[in-house]
């Protein structure tokens, strides 16, 4: 089936014409019916007229096939290239590669083909190419006994050595005249040569050999340019270097424009098998765990750059460079890498390397609207399609515009539009596009100025228009804002020692003074600020992520005054912040399956156990953080803020013990027969964790009395005992990302002079014959959070049976009552808003509901169930009237808890009491203002201590 072609904007083609007439009659006629598309073409582009006029005969036979068919030819030709020389395949590759130029202007120009089909043609050339080359080479080595492997397995495929393609090529989209930018690593544990101590000098020489194949320029002209130079440091490493080497290399003095040039990277040639296996190892470079907003200040600097370096301007058509300048392709790869940059570490589905598909993953996930990815990825294309066509004019490495209008015409016509005002426009529009998308996420640089006024703090004296400015900010004392903000930029904090950070901060400072100035009271925002600042050990990705979203300025202002607990986290660790600018934010807070996923997918990218243990604390803290983020935003109500922290915990729990038995099971075998299950007790088990909240949960087991069958092999307690403090260690233990939780084990039987790990027979005998009456309250709302098989239901059933025990009631009462006493001399309440130990607190309504499982468990029917639910079910009973009111009072006490917790560091000391906090405490809690709040919480105290003696004195009547 013939080439389908368009007809161009026709014009004189002489030059076609006098070609065509010195051809043999039947190809005159077989070409003659594709000249409205192809003659404007040749007639324009010397370059391609002398390509079909040397390949006349294959241009006659190709316009009667398919594209398709056609390239799939060209490239069946060069993987089947089986040469004995470099002098053999050299002709082979290059009139391949000028037939693959002519198909592709053809086919592009003439609609045939989209510009995209016509960049991945190209990049499917070149790795061919690569390969066919590459494969010669290895037969050499082969020849000369330098390989340890038989002749006939010395192929690319089984070198060892990994080519890999970085930009356009790698992401498949190569431009009509590109160079190609590849990088060579070899693994050394890969026994391919007959001595590996050549190693580099072998595959150093098969590259230099690879490269003079590629871009030697004989009769046939070249293959592609090829440039070796985004190696790791090449002014002073081989062209072929180890795989350890490279990582070391990326690990340790890696750049961000060196991770920007690995989003593309793709194994193209060579040992395929080895590449991908380097790509993974090389993942955690590229892909950060946290979100880098440094990496915007770095990418713009690139781009500032480039564009003084080479000297691009602005908007215009003739002489505007359509890759580097303004609104150019380049602008629309920056904004794709950077984002992809920033977010890909934690989003695995930003990993694409195609722009176009990237744009579409991005606004899959929200990071840009659809329509920015549409109008992005067709602005792209049509850009690509006007450099393909400055560039197969000559096959010259151009991106510039011509100079005159007559030559943008020829551009013009060659993109189907005859009339030049017409693709003026239409060019302008396109860069104009990209310069308002692009200007959104990368902005020049804020000025020492604002809106308002001077904002200079440089000298000795202070400037009189600053002093003004910062006045009509709202600084009732200027000169002292002025003298701290000196302070910041003379070094005198760690986070700004940096040079880099006190740039950061230059351009900051304006919208930030902005921020305080806004904060009500600024003079005393800015000193909470100074303070921060103080204590902050690195500034550069704060402040790069402050100037990127206002919205967070605003928000960590607000939480300095308000909630010092979150400043706090953000001090020791700043990248806590980066989920609160994720578009998944509000399903990150109040989904638990979401909540999850993230987890589960954060953990997966561990490569080690010490890994997982470190990255359970990263998604941990930035987790709890997000939870209260949400919880004092009012996104999530103090009951889902309390569901969140549970869901969290108790699935970081089970992917630690997960990960801790295997590790264990590795060093001491397992158990036949042997099953575990986790117990969580207190606000863990009911789901109300707050964000301080510690770990309360016991380890319980089944296994026969026995040894392990490992190297190390344990007696049965002492197996499961291990196997607890292993647990317990991986959760509390302290790394360089902090501490997860505290962990009490205090509930197992026995408590502190229990041993760890309980069986199963001592749980149930330990409850029948020795538990307390405070255990078996606890005991009401345990729950079994991990489990092997069906021993969780063994675990529910021995509770059962526990809870449904006959009482003396009068005792069990009496025992709960004195509990209370003792609980309330020993631990008081430390401060009036105490509501967990104050009289007529949280711990009276959980004793009310633990009580009455206890005494009524059957009448109420609920087992294990909620403090607040089991006291809604005591009012449908009867057996205490006033229970629905109490589970009003429980809810409004378990919020203010909860927003204490997460706000504050210390709640229980009265400077913390600002009255920041206090209406932020009161608006979370729906209530005109903190004043009310604190009368209704007296009341509400009341009522609940009247119930309390009203329970206990009716319940030894059951």
């Amino acid at each position: 089936m013939a080439i389908k072609l368009s007809a161009l904007p026709p014009i004189a083609t002489p030059l076609v014409h006098a070609w065509l007439a010195e051809l043999p009659a039947d190809q005159r006629a077989a070409l003659a019916a594709a000249t409205p598309s192809i003659g404007p073409l040749l007639e324009s582009a010397p370059y391609l007229l002398a390509l079909a006029q040397d390949n006349a005969d294959w241009l006659v036979v190709t316009l009667a096939d398919s594209a398709d068919g056609a390239f799939t030819d060209i490239i069946d030709t060069v993987e089947g290239a089986t040469a004995a020389t470099e002098e053999e395949l050299a002709p082979i590759l290059r009139i391949a590669k000028g037939r693959t130029a002519l198909l592709a202007a053809i086919a592009e120009t003439g609609g045939a083909w989209t510009t995209a089909q016509a960049t991945a043609a190209l990049s499917d050339l070149a790795d061919a190419a690569l390969d066919a080359a590459l494969n010669l080479l290895m037969r050499r080595a082969a020849e000369k006994g330098v390989l340890a492997i038989p002749a006939e397995q010395a192929t690319a495929a089984n070198s060892g050595l990994a080519i890999f393609a970085l930009g356009k090529h790698g992401g498949q989209e190569l431009n009509y005249s590109s160079d190609i930018d590849i990088v060579a690593f070899y693994d050394p544990e890969k026994a391919v040569l007959a001595d590996p101590g050549e190693a580099t000098k072998i595959y150093s020489r098969m590259i230099q050999k690879l490269v003079t194949l590629m871009e030697d320029r004989q009769a046939h002209g070249y293959v592609f340019r090829t440039d070796l130079r985004l190696r790791p440091d090449p002014g002073s490493t081989p062209v072929a270097i180890s795989f350890d080497a490279a990582l070391a290399y990326y690990e340790s003095r890696g750049q961000n424009w060196e991770r920007a040039a690995w989003i593309k990277a793709r194994a193209c040639a060579g040992d395929r098998q080895v590449g991908e296996a380097f790509l993974r190892e090389l993942a955690p470079y590229v892909w950060r765990k946290h979100l880098d907003f440094a990496t915007i200040a770095d990418i713009q600097a690139m781009k500032r750059q480039i564009n003084i370096a080479k000297n691009v301007g602005d908007i215009r058509v003739e002489g505007h460079n359509v890759k580097l300048g303004r609104g150019g392709i380049r602008e629309i790869e920056f904004f794709t890498q950077t984002q992809q940059l920033i977010a890909g570490g934690r989003d695995k589905t930003l990993r694409v390397k195609p722009t176009a598909h990237a744009l579409a993953a991005l606004a899959d996930a929200n990071w840009i609207t659809p329509k920015a990815a549409t109008e992005l990825t067709q602005t792209y294309w049509y850009l690509r399609g006007v450099e393909n066509r400055l560039q197969m004019l000559r096959d010259e490495q151009t991106h510039t515009m011509p100079a005159s209008a007559e030559e943008v015409a020829v551009i013009g016509r060659l993109m189907g539009e005859p009339d030049l005002r017409a693709f003026e426009t239409t060019y302008r529009a396109a860069l104009e596009r990209v310069v308002g998308y692009y200007s959104e996420l990368f902005t020049e640089g804020e000025t020492l100025g604002s809106g308002e006024g001077n904002l200079v703090f440089t000298g000795s004296d202070d400037d009189p228009g600053t002093v003004e400015t910062l006045s009509a900010m709202g600084f009732a004392n200027p000169s002292k804002a002025i003298e701290m903000v000196r302070k910041w930029h003379y070094g005198s904090y760690a986070a700004t020692r940096a040079a880099a950070a006190r740039a950061h901060l230059t351009e900051l400072l304006p919208a930030l003074l902005a921020t305080l100035g806004e904060a009500g009271n600024a003079d005393d925002a800015l000193l909470r600020f100074d303070d921060f600042l103080s204590r902050l050990p690195a500034g550069v990705p704060l402040f790069s992520l402050l100037r990127t979203h206002p919205d967070l300025r605003r928000l960590l202002v607000q939480l300095m005054a308000s909630a010092p607990r979150m400043s706090e986290a953000v001090i020791h660790r700043a990248h806590v912040m980066d989920g609160l600018i994720d578009p998944a934010f509000a399903n990150d807070v109040t989904h638990r399956d979401v909540l999850i996923a993230k987890v589960d997918a954060f953990l997966a990218e561990s490569r080690s156990y010490e890994e997982v243990i470190d990255r359970a604390r990263i998604i941990g803290q930035e987790q709890k953080f997000l939870i209260a983020a949400g919880l004092l935003s009012g996104t999530v109500s103090a009951t889902g803020a309390g569901e969140q922290f549970t869901a969290l915990a108790e699935t970081l729990v089970n992917r630690l013990f997960g990960s801790v038995r295997t590790e264990f099971e590795r060093r001491h075998g397992r158990l036949a027969g042997g099953r575990v299950a986790l117990l969580a007790f207190g606000k863990m088990a009911s789901r109300e964790m707050t964000v301080t909240s510690d770990l309360d949960f016991i380890l319980l087991y089944d296994a026969p009395d026995a040894e392990s069958d490992g190297d190390k092999p344990l007696t049965t307690n002492h197996y499961y005992t291990r196997l607890t403090q292993r647990l317990v260690a991986a959760v509390t233990s302290p790394t360089g990302e902090g501490v997860l939780y505290e962990a009490d084990m205090r509930l197992r039987p026995s408590g502190n002079a229990g041993p760890l790990a309980t069986s199963i027979g001592g749980f149930r005998a330990y409850h029948r014959d020795n538990a307390w009456t405070w255990e078996h309250l606890a005991l009401s709302r345990a729950r079994v959070i991990a489990a092997d098989n069906a021993f969780g239901a063994e675990v529910d059933a021995a509770i059962a049976e526990v809870m449904s025990r006959s009482r003396d009631v009068a005792k069990t009462i009496d025992d709960v009552v004195s509990m209370r006493a003792l609980m309330a001399k020993e631990r008081p309440a430390r401060h009036p808003f105490d509501l967990k130990l104050a009289e007529g607190g949280l711990v009276d309504l959980e004793f009310i509901a633990q009580s009455a499982q206890l005494v009524a468990g059957k009448t109420i029917g609920l087992p294990q169930a909620l403090t607040a639910r089991v006291l809604a079910r005591l009012a449908e009973t009867g057996l205490v009237p006033e229970g629905a009111r109490l589970a009003e009072i429980h809810l409004t006490y378990s919020t203010v808890l909860q927003v204490m917790s997460s706000a504050l560091v210390s709640p229980f000391k009265d400077e913390a009491w600002t009255d920041a906090f206090k209406e932020l405490l009161a608006g979370l809690t729906h209530y005109p203002d903190f004043g009310r709040l604190e009368l209704d919480l007296l009341q509400m105290r009341g009522e609940v201590s009247a119930a309390v003696a009203k329970w206990y004195e009716t319940a030894w009547g059951l």
